[in-house]
């Protein structure tokens, strides 16, 4: 099942990642022309920390990529919901 969010402001992401997504969740980030994913293994203060199987740990400061947000994509392994910021 898949739950798409049109976002008008950006920052309620932080709200999203704050609320709903706990460690060992699978999150997708799109910004600019870059995609990151992985498990997280760590939230705070915009801070988020995803293990890829392949790249390692990747780390993106949420406030600094707001601007190109394009969308965040989260799953708990029943349901996907996807942010949109576009």
């Amino acid at each position: 099942m898949e739950e798409i969010i049109d976002v008008k402001n950006p920052k309620d992401v932080f709200e999203y990642l704050d609320n709903n997504i706990d460690v060992d969740e699978y999150v997708e980030i799109y910004f600019g022309r870059v995609h990151v994913e992985g498990r997280l293994v760590h939230y705070n203060d915009g801070l988020v920390r995803l293990v890829h199987e392949r790249y390692g740990i990747i780390e993106v400061e949420i406030e600094e990529i707001l601007d190109d947000l394009l969308e965040l994509a989260h799953s708990d392994g029943e349901k996907r919901t996807v942010l949109r910021f576009y």
